[in-house]
């Protein structure tokens, strides 16, 4: 999808731009959170993946980001 259409979807669920990586970052964070986690139980890989699949989500409908944002999630 290309990022007019990702912004179209992101509006759709009333999210704007700033709101949209802020969640971003948040997902990324809880990703993080979970990595050591996940290692040391296998019960919270379901959690985990659904975290992951998120973030992909969302970052597919961020579209492009600042680099200071990209820096943060990387």
């Amino acid at each position: 999808m290309d990022g007019t259409g990702c912004n179209r979807m992101a509006k759709a669920f009333g999210f704007n731009e700033d709101e949209l990586k802020l969640l971003l970052v948040a997902v990324r964070h809880m990703r993080r959170t979970f990595a050591d986690a996940r290692k040391k139980d296998p019960a919270l890989e379901a959690y985990a993946a659904l975290y992951d699949q998120l973030f992909e989500k969302l970052r597919d409908m961020a579209g492009p980001l600042p680099e200071s944002v990209e820096k943060i999630i990387e």
